[in-house]
C-alpha cells in the first residue's frame, strides 16, 4: 500500500471514529430520556477507494415497536385507574364513614341522640333546640355531599374538554412530523431526533386513549385508537367538544344537557361506542355519565327515604298527604316524580328551624295549633324510631328489601368505602403492569456501561488512526529532505 493509500485509509477511519464518538455521546446524554431511540453506527467497506477504508453506511435508531405498543397500553390503563381511582377516594371524603366527623352517618347518629335526650326531658328548650340543630345538620350533610358529587362530575366534565384540546393539539403534532420526517428522509437528512419528538407525542396521546400505530414505507405513521377509530392516516381526526359552567344532577347525556365527542363531525358515545374504550378519555366520561349520575341516585334515595319517614304518613299525625314533613324539599312538600337532585335541595322544615321559638313543633307535630302537655314524649320515640325501623324504600335505587334508614347509610359507606379499596388495588396493579412494561424497555435501550465501553474502543481505533497519519506525514517529510 501507497503513503496516500495508507493516508486514505487512516482519514476515513477517523472521520468513522468522529461519527461513532457523536452518537455514542448522544446516548449516554439521553440514557435517562424513555422517548429517545438508541443509535448505532453502521459500517461498511469504502468500495470507491482502490485502498479500502470505511465509510459510515448509516446510524440505525433502535426501538421495538411490540414493546413501545404495550407501553401504550399499560400507560393508558394505568391513567383511566387513576382516574378511577380519585373519583373513588373523593366521594369517600364526601360520603364519609360512622367515626368520620361531619359525615352523613355521624349527622345522622347526633339527630338519633338529640331525639333521645329530648324524649328524657321533653320540657327542655335547649334540648329540643338540639334536635333542630342536629336534623338541620343530616339535610346539610346531604346537600354538601351532592354538591360535592356534581363538583365531581363538573371537573370530571372540565377534564373530558381539557384531553380533547390537549389530544387535537397531540395529532396536529403528529401531522406536522410525519410531513418534516418524509421530507427530512426524503433529503437524506437525519430523521432519528423528530422520530424521538413523534414517539413522545404518542406516549402523551397514549394517556387519554390506547393506540394502535403503523409506520408506513416513507417513515409517516398512522394512528387508530385499539377499537379502530382513525386519528390520524394522512390528516389528523377532528375532535371536538362543548362543556357546560357546571353539570347539575339532573344533567346527563341521556336528557341532552352534556355534550358527547364529535370526531370528524359524527358524534360518539363515550363509553358505549367501543371506539375509544380504556384510557382516561373513557375514565373521565364514565365518572361524569355513570359512576356520578350512580353516586348521586343513591344519594337522592337516601335522601328521598329521610324525608318520606318524617313525613306525612309517619309518626306525626298533624301532617296531611301533601304537606311538607320535618324535611322538605327546599321548602315544599317532596314530589316523588322530582327525585332527581332532591339530596342537593333537601332541608329541615321552617317550623322547626333552631332559629324558630316554637321548637315545642318536635312534642307536639309540626302542624299543631298550640302546646301541649310539656313531659308529653311520644312523638319524640316515634320519631326516633325510624331511624330503625325497616320499611319498603320508595325508591328503586335503594332495592326491593325492607330496610332501616340507619341500614341504607351504613351500606352506602360500606359500598363507597369497598369501592375506593377496589380501585386503590386496580390503580396498584396497573401501575406495577407500566412499570414491568416500562423497565422492558428501557433494558433495550441505552445502557451507559455498554457505551462507555464502545467510547473506549473508538478512542483506540482513534489513536491508531492518528498514529498512521502522523507516521505517513513523518515519511512524506523526510521524502522531501531527500
Amino acid at each position: 500500500m501507497n503513503l496516500s493509500g495508507a493516508l486514505s485509509n487512516a482519514m476515513s477511519g477517523l472521520t468513522a471514529n468522529a461519527r461513532g464518538t457523536s452518537v455514542i455521546s448522544s446516548n449516554i446524554a439521553n440514557a435517562l430520556n424513555e422517548g429517545y431511540g438508541r443509535r448505532e453506527v453502521n459500517l461498511v467497506s469504502n468500495a470507491t477507494q482502490s485502498s479500502g477504508g470505511v465509510t459510515v453506511a448509516q446510524v440505525t435508531r433502535h426501538a421495538n415497536p411490540i414493546l413501545s405498543h404495550q407501553k401504550r397500553l399499560a400507560l393508558a390503563d394505568q391513567s383511566a385507574q387513576s382516574t378511577t381511582s380519585t373519583f373513588h377516594a373523593g366521594l369517600e371524603k364526601l360520603v364519609g364513614s360512622i367515626d368520620t366527623l361531619g359525615s352523613v352517618a355521624d349527622k345522622l347518629t347526633k339527630f338519633e341522640t338529640a331525639l333521645l335526650s329530648a324524649a328524657s326531658d321533653p320540657s327542655s328548650e335547649t334540648r329540643l333546640r338540639n334536635i333542630s340543630v342536629a336534623a338541620e345538620g343530616v339535610a346539610s350533610a346531604l346537600r354538601k355531599a351532592s354538591t360535592g358529587i356534581s363538583d365531581l362530575r363538573t371537573r370530571a366534565d372540565q377534564q373530558i374538554s381539557a384531553t380533547i384540546d390537549q389530544m387535537s393539539s397531540g395529532l396536529s403534532q403528529l401531522e406536522k412530523l410525519n410531513g418534516q420526517i418524509m421530507t427530512a428522509n426524503h433529503d437524506g437528512r437525519d430523521v432519528h431526533a423528530l422520530m424521538d419528538q413523534r414517539d413522545g407525542v404518542l406516549d402523551n396521546l397514549s394517556e387519554y386513549v390506547p393506540l394502535h400505530v403503523i409506520e408506513r414505507d416513507s417513515g409517516e405513521v398512522a394512528v387508530f385508537t385499539t377499537q379502530g377509530r382513525t386519528l390520524l392516516d394522512g390528516r389528523a381526526a377532528t375532535l371536538s367538544f362543548e362543556s357546560p359552567s357546571a353539570v347539575l344532577p339532573h344533567m346527563t347525556v341521556g336528557n341532552g344537557l352534556l355534550s358527547r365527542i364529535e370526531v370528524n363531525g359524527q358524534t360518539v358515545d363515550i363509553p358505549g361506542s367501543g371506539m375509544m374504550e380504556g384510557g382516561a378519555l373513557a375514565a373521565q366520561f364514565d365518572l361524569r355519565d355513570g359512576l356520578g349520575v350512580e353516586a348521586q341516585a343513591r344519594l337522592d334515595a337516601i335522601a328521598r327515604d329521610t324525608i318520606e319517614r318524617f313525613g306525612p304518613g309517619g309518626p306525626d299525625a298533624t301532617l296531611l298527604p301533601g304537606d311538607p314533613g320535618v324535611f322538605t324539599d327546599s321548602g315544599m312538600a317532596f314530589n316523588a316524580l322530582n327525585e332527581t337532585g332532591i339530596a342537593t335541595r333537601i332541608s329541615l322544615n321552617a317550623s322547626l328551624s333552631a332559629s324558630n321559638d316554637e321548637t315545642w313543633r318536635w312534642r307536639e307535630g309540626v302542624n299543631a295549633v298550640t302546646q301541649g302537655d310539656a313531659g308529653k314524649t311520644s312523638l319524640l320515640l316515634d320519631l326516633n324510631s325510624q331511624f330503625s325501623s325497616a320499611t319498603m324504600p320508595g325508591s328503586s335505587v335503594l332495592g326491593t328489601v325492607p330496610q332501616s334508614l340507619v341500614g341504607h347509610i351504613q351500606s352506602l359507606t360500606s359500598d363507597v368505602s369497598s369501592n375506593r379499596v377496589r380501585a386503590s388495588d386496580a390503580l396498584e396493579f396497573a401501575s406495577s403492569h407500566f412499570d414491568s412494561v416500562r423497565q422492558s424497555v428501557a433494558e433495550g435501550g441505552v445502557n451507559s456501561d455498554q457505551e462507555l465501553q464502545q467510547l473506549i474502543e473508538l478512542e483506540k481505533s482513534y489513536a491508531a488512526n492518528a498514529r498512521v497519519v502522523q507516521v505517513v506525514d513523518d515519511m512524506l517529510s523526510e521524502l522531501l529532505r531527500i
